[in-house]
């Protein structure tokens, strides 16, 4: 079984990543965790859940949170632990231990998890073995060691504050939950690849027996293919049996051949080589020739041997003779080389001297302007401030600045008047003197300002003590009127909450009413008492009654044994912290009426009146602290409202204003869209051209006047189609007028007569005449009627293309046309709507704003009341408390005196030692354990009772409570009545004291106004005075500041001592010039010897050329009378080898191989069909569908019975897995929901829900793709609802832990670790009551097994103290001796961080 036992912390959260872990030991069954707020509870549960889930926080997915804050430290990173001890499923001790790091960047943190560890005890050799783990792989394996889903341990075990009310989140998120709990998931996705698989094997099965039947046939042709090749490769062995023979009878010729051809080979051999040796020999006598022609007349050779010439090139060779020209040159050039350089380094050294003297220089003329500067200076500050005083001048010349031996005595005016003085020359007794000068004019002016600041504060002073007079006049009067109006505004408020509050006269609560309910209530509760008279329920309560006495018995000795154990200890030091309290009392005592002294005025200007004593300090305080509260709270929402109002308006004035704006930049955008349409060359002024250009069209054609300048441009294109059309019917064609005389004609000869003019012919000569006027008339040449019908065909084709011309520039000017037409319509609307918008009616913005003025003129009035209160609030609070420690010290000092008092009283001498003890507190023990069990038995007897008599309960209390309601509604009515009564006549009575004092503030105000004007005119007077003053100081402290600015780059010139330099660079200078003359007169002279040395080096080395090349030509004639010797003795070699016989043995031998060959290639040809054929064989079977087709005839008739048995197992798995679900699904429901009923029944206080219950539904009706949706309900009555949205905050707590126990006390069966991070949150005294209850029967139930441990982190020492009441009472459990305790402290580096403590029961 899986168990937790210590878990220590750093660096996490408000923990220090610096000091010592804080470690904290988990107990059995029960480890109890308290501290306040923020002081580091809920990370303890966080780190639990990150050790062994690895899951962060709530909000924390990117982690850098969870970790210290290396900026509040003042580091770059900080690095973060936590481990955890714990016992697995075999009870092994292991160690988990994570880390983690944070770094910080410039603009963001990073956070990275570090590899962890596992350490745990080998159990053979007892040693620690130490694991290293990705944190991947220990997220798997820490819940696999647990026996605990990962799930479980996220969700249930280890659940945080933040997550403790996921049972009743939404549908998505409970249903993931609760699918990750039940691993619904995982199983309906085994289901669903079972399905598939079974499905692929089905398919698999088809194709398998259609593969089978291919293999059979390609096995039966396989079987013939081999009987053949079989036959094919005896023939071919015959063939090969002739072959041999052919070749051995080869391989004897090929003997003879082979001897034959080494014999060729070496005559072949000695030929190449003579003929090689003759071309070299060739080669060598033209090199001869060519080398002796070049030499000409220094050709030697027939004058001296090959020794003397070798003699000669010695002695030029020798070191003593050749080379001593060579070594004096190169000696010459070297000391050419170092002169150069010497001569280069002067130059640049010359440059750098040169650069340096400009710098100088011109820093001698900057100082020169700085000396200017200075006169000017000094004669600018004697011109404007009249700085006078007697000095003494010296004469100088020309630019001697400080040279100078005449002195004069002359006063300042006259320096600076002379234009003959020098401007540079300003002595150290000159600067001097005009300093004291200086000094005397700052003093004077400074005096002056000082003495008219000093006169002008006592005028104001004087002026100010009369206004403050006054102004305290009116803030008396003004207090009264406050302290009146507020009175007054409390009196309407109450009435108008009083008339609020009372109901209508038809709603009313009667006296009738009262007792009708009541005469109801007592009926339900006849029957209610009549059910809970049942015989068996009173049995049961006195059974439970008894054992309960029993129990408490046995608690009793139990305690009483607890306390024998204890030694009398920190008896005098609790004497001394009584002490000590009591004058920490005496002095908070005295702050408090100080307190109240100092404020008391501020107290009485609200109505107020307060008097504390020293036997009840908190009383006054907080009737004081109430009223001033509800005052302030009053004053606040006056301000809430006339805010909104306020808020309201503006509103509406910012959307007026947004709206007209709107309005107006609408307006704008339409003008000039208007405009843009309308310009010259736009779609709308073609348009009118087209229309003016179709009047005047149709006025000199048709004169219809359908169209006019109005018209709009879809009926101008209406008209445009008609005429065209119109145009194309009426044009005359000449195939039309050939057509109408060809029929004048046929009408002619059959009617004999004109068809025209009905003229009849008298014969044949007219009816010639008049074909041929017909022929003349539809000749296109001569006749009219063409003439005229081109002519008209002309002008409707003109007039066509007008009309063509004139619908186009309309069809693609149109759109734009419309849209002027809109924007001159949507203009007219928005200049209406600007109008309306702008005028003063109601609801204009004109209105609003005045009505803004109004109401925030009332909200600064009500702002000015709330701020009184407010700082009242303020100074009340701290008044409270300080009252509040009194009385906490005072009650300690109580407490601590009668726990002393009787403290250990009775148990000193017990007589029993300690052995003696523990063994009757083991038996104490053990009798409440039995004694708990029965109490177990029959409170499940009692609660099967109390659910038959619960709806007639219900109802009973129903009825009691609404009786209730009447009544008070009935006595609220009665007081309401009378109260309001009161207030109208104190109304009365506040509204005279208000006119009188209006009264009494008139002429106080006129007064204060006119001392107010008169004190403004005079502070304006004095501040101009003092700012003229002011301002001729700070103009001379100005020219002061720049003089000393002048003086000190003088000062600083002076003590460089540049003009010494620019000396010392002159003189530099000047040596480097002589030494670079030197060196260059050095190089001339060397340049001529050098010239003569180098001629002699070259003629020497010319000698020795002559001398090498003739010692060459000696060895070319000695090389060529050698390859003359060898050419001769290699032609003798090749004569004697018999070269002639050997090679016609050799064509013999070759004849008879080629018959041989002849043989061998017919044989080959009848192989080669017998080879082809039996590839071919061989081809076939190692095709595909041939190859190896018995064995995959073979495998493939297994697989195919095999896939379809796996296809019958398939279904079989499926089926069993599906049922086996359904069973577990429902079993685990089932058992929740039974243990969330006891749980619920225990712990639920109130009346209106009876149970609450988990429920799940399946969405559909396969049973593979079967899911569920998890939804809780609660039960009323007889009706069941959905608790999501339906049930307080204190409801929602409660039924999330009562959900969590059941779900830790059915999954959680080899890990009995459950942890609860506040678990009283919004529960009241009665359900924070019986959650510790259930607790405790949890905790007594569990406590035999090994591994139960629960652990509750809470700030709410209440609940700790009635678990420990329960456990110690009713259970007969025995609490641990010691709880821990988290709290902020401040560490060594001034920095507050969390501390984990453990600490004595006896100290809660």
């Amino acid at each position: 079984m899986a168990s937790i036992a210590k878990l220590s912390v750093r660096g996490v959260r408000s923990f220090s990543p610096n000091d010592d872990e804080q470690v904290i030991g988990f107990c059995f069954p029960l480890t109890i965790i308290v501290g306040a707020n923020g002081c580091g509870k809920t990370t303890i549960i966080e780190s639990l859940k990150y050790a062994v889930t690895g899951s962060l926080p709530p909000g924390n997915k990117s982690g850098q949170s969870f970790v210290h804050d290396p900026r509040s430290m003042g580091q770059t990173s900080v690095k973060a632990s936590i481990k955890l001890r714990f016992n697995n499923t075999q009870g092994l001790s292991m160690v988990v231990a994570r880390s983690m790091e944070v770094t910080q960047k410039k603009t963001s943190a990073s956070f990275k998890a570090l590899d962890g560890t596992i350490r745990t005890v080998d159990k053979e050799t007892g040693e620690r073995v130490t694991m290293s783990h990705k944190c991947s792989e220990l997220d798997k394996s820490i819940p696999i060691y647990l026996g605990v889903s990962k799930p479980i341990l996220e969700h249930v075990v280890f659940c945080h504050q933040e997550d403790a009310s996921w049972p009743l989140q939404e549908g998505a998120v409970l249903k993931k939950r609760f699918d990750d709990i039940f691993d619904s998931t995982r199983y309906a996705k085994a289901l669903e690849a079972i399905k598939a698989e079974r499905k692929n094997y089905a398919s698999m099965v088809k194709d398998l027996k259609a593969d089978l039947q291919g293999l059979n046939s390609h096995k039966h042709a396989a079987t013939g293919f081999r009987e053949e090749l079989e036959d094919c490769k005896d023939k071919i062995s015959g063939m090969d049996d002739k072959i041999k023979n052919s070749n051995d009878e080869i391989e004897t010729e090929m003997v003879t051949v082979q001897e034959t051809q080494k014999v060729l080979g070496k005559i072949d051999e000695f030929k190449e080589d003579l003929d090689y040796k003759r071309s070299d020999m060739e080669t060598q006598e033209a090199v001869y020739e060519k080398q002796k022609e070049l030499l000409g007349k220094d050709d030697l050779t027939e004058k001296h041997s090959y020794q003397e010439l070798k003699d000669m090139l010695r002695e030029l060779s020798d070191e003593r003779h050749g080379n001593e020209a060579t070594r004096l040159l190169e000696s010459k050039e070297l000391t050419l080389t170092d002169i150069e350089r010497m001569v280069e380094r002067l130059r640049r050294k010359t440059n750098e001297l040169n650069s340096r003297k400009g710098k100088l220089e011109a820093e001698q003329d900057a100082h020169s302007n700085v000396l200017r500067t200075r006169f000017k200076v000094m004669e600018e500050v004697h011109r404007k401030h009249h700085v006078e005083f007697d000095t003494i001048t010296q004469d100088d010349d020309d630019d001697a600045l400080t040279q100078g031996t005449t002195a004069s005595r002359m006063s300042l005016s006259t320096i600076f008047t002379t234009t003959t003085s020098n401007t540079n020359v300003i002595t150290k007794e000159d600067m001097e003197a005009f300093q004291q000068g200086v000094d005397t004019k700052n003093n004077e002016l400074r005096g002056r300002f000082n003495t008219a600041k000093k006169d002008h504060r006592k005028e104001e002073d004087a002026m100010q003590k009369e206004i403050l007079e006054l102004q305290a006049k009116k803030a008396a009067v003004d207090n009264d009127r406050k302290r009146n109006e507020s009175a007054k505004t409390q009196a309407m408020r109450e009435l108008t909450q009083i008339s609020s509050q009372m109901s209508s006269s038809l709603s009313r609560v009667r006296k009738g009413d009262v007792e009708e309910a009541k005469h109801q209530a007592a009926q339900l509760a006849e029957s209610r008492d009549e059910m809970n008279k049942h015989p068996r329920r009173e049995e049961t309560t006195k059974e439970i009654r008894v054992l309960e006495d029993k129990l408490k018995s046995i608690a009793a000795t139990i305690e009483q044994d607890t306390k024998i154990r204890e030694q009398l200890r920190l008896r005098s030091d609790e004497q001394n912290e009584i002490d000590m309290l009591e004058r920490q009392v005496t002095q908070e005592y005295d702050v408090l009426t100080d307190l109240l002294s100092d404020n008391s005025f501020l107290i009485s200007s609200q109505g107020e009146n307060i008097r504390v004593t020293k036997e009840d300090p908190i009383a006054p305080v907080e009737v004081l602290h109430n009223n001033v509260r509800s005052k302030m709270l009053d004053a606040q929402d006056e301000v809430n409202r006339f805010n909104t109002a306020v808020g309201d308006i503006q509103k509406k004035v910012s959307e007026k204003n947004a709206l007209l704006g709107s309005h107006r930049h609408r307006f704008q955008n339409l003008q000039l869209k208007k405009t843009a349409l309308a310009r010259p060359d736009g779609g709308v002024q073609k348009i009118k051209s087209v229309i003016k250009a179709i009047v005047r069209f149709d006025k000199e054609t048709i004169d219809v006047g359908r169209i006019n300048d109005d018209t709009s441009p879809t009926e101008v294109l209406k008209y445009i189609a008609e005429q065209v059309a119109g145009c194309s019917i009426h044009e005359e064609k000449p195939e039309h007028i050939a057509r109408l005389i060809k029929r004048m004609k046929k009408m002619a000869r059959n009617e004999m007569a004109c068809p025209c003019c009905t003229k009849t012919f008298d014969g044949d000569d007219d009816i010639n005449n008049f074909y041929t006027r017909m022929n003349e008339l539809a000749d296109p040449d001569v006749s009219e009627l063409h003439a005229m019908a081109n002519k008209n065909a002309q002008k409707v084709r003109e007039a066509i293309d007008n009309y063509e011309k004139w619908r186009r520039i309309i069809s693609e000017n149109i759109n734009e046309h419309l849209e002027f037409a809109r924007v001159v319509e949507e203009l007219k609307e928005v200049e209406t709507i600007i109008g309306e918008e702008e005028g003063g009616g109601h609801g204009s913005l004109k209105d609003l704003e005045s009505e803004l003025k109004t109401e925030e003129a009332t909200l600064t009035e009500k702002k000015d009341l709330l701020n009184e209160l407010q700082t009242l609030m303020t100074t009340v609070n701290g008044i409270q408390d300080t009252a509040k420690r009194v009385w906490e010290k005072m009650g300690n000092v109580k407490e601590k005196k009668a726990k002393l008092k009787y403290q250990f009283l009775g148990n000193v001498d017990d007589p029993r030692d300690l052995k003696t003890v523990e063994k009757d507190l083991t038996k104490s023990s053990d009798q409440k354990e039995v004694a708990y069990t029965n109490i177990n038995k029959l409170n499940n007897e009692q609660k099967q009772l109390n659910e038959k008599i619960s709806r007639i309960t219900n109802q009973a209390a129903t009825a009691e409570r609404s009786a209730r309601e009447k009544e008070d509604a009935y006595k609220r009515d009665q007081e309401s009545t009378k109260r309001k009564d009161e207030l109208n006549d104190e109304l009365k009575k506040l509204t005279a004291h208000d006119k009188e004092f209006d009264k009494q503030i008139l002429p106080i105000r006129t007064q204060l106004m006119q001392r107010e004007s008169d004190r403004d005119r005079m502070r304006d007077a004095n501040a101009q005075e003092d700012g003229m003053l002011g301002d001729q100081l700070k103009d001379f402290e100005r020219d002061m500041d720049k003089l000393k600015e002048v003086n000190e780059k003088i000062d600083q010139y002076i003590r460089s001592k540049k003009d010494n330099e620019i000396d010392e660079v002159d003189q530099k200078l000047l040596h480097n010039a002589e030494d670079i003359r030197g060196g260059e007169e050095k190089i001339t002279e060397m340049k001529p010897e050098l010239e003569n040395l180098k001629k002699q080096v070259e003629d020497g080395e010319r000698q020795k050329k002559t001398i090498q090349d003739n010692l060459g030509l000696f060895k070319l004639e000695k090389k060529v009378n050698q390859l003359q010797d060898d050419i001769k003795k290699l032609q003798g070699e090749v004569d004697a080898m018999g070269g002639d016989t050997a090679r016609e043995q050799h064509q013999v031998a070759a004849s008879n191989i080629r018959q041989h060959q002849s043989k061998i290639e017919r044989y080959n040809g009848r192989m080669q069909g017998l080879t082809e054929q039996k590839r071919n064989l061989r081809k076939k079977l190692n095709e595909p569908e041939y190859k190896g087709v018995d064995d995959r005839q073979r495998m493939k008739m297994i697989e195919h019975e095999t896939t379809n048995i796996v296809v019958t197992d398939l279904d079989k798995y499926y089926d069993a897995l599906d049922k086996a679900l359904l069973r577990y699904h429902g079993m685990k429901i089932s058992d929740i929901n039974k243990i969330i009923r006891e749980l619920w029944a225990l712990t639920y206080k109130g009346e209106d829900i009876t149970n609450i219950e988990i429920q799940s539904g399946q969405d559909s009706g396969s049973r593979a793709n079967r899911s569920y949706n998890y939804r809780i309900v609660m039960s009323k009555g007889n009706t069941q609802m959905d608790m999501r949205g339906r049930c307080s905050a204190g409801q929602r707590v409660l039924a999330s832990i009562v959900i969590r126990l059941a779900l830790a006390e059915t999954f959680c069966l080899n890990c009995g670790v459950m942890a609860l991070d506040e678990p009283t949150t919004n529960l009241d005294y009665e359900n924070k009551r019986g959650l510790g209850c259930a607790l405790a029967q949890i905790i007594a139930s569990r406590a035999a097994q090994s591994n139960f441990q629960l652990v509750v982190i809470t700030h709410d020492e209440d609940f700790v103290s009635m678990m420990k009441q329960e456990l110690s009472s009713q259970t007969g459990f025995t609490m641990p001796e010691r709880y821990y305790q988290v709290s902020r402290e401040e560490s060594n580096d001034g920095r507050f961080y969390s501390k984990i403590s453990a600490v004595d029961w006896d100290d809660l």
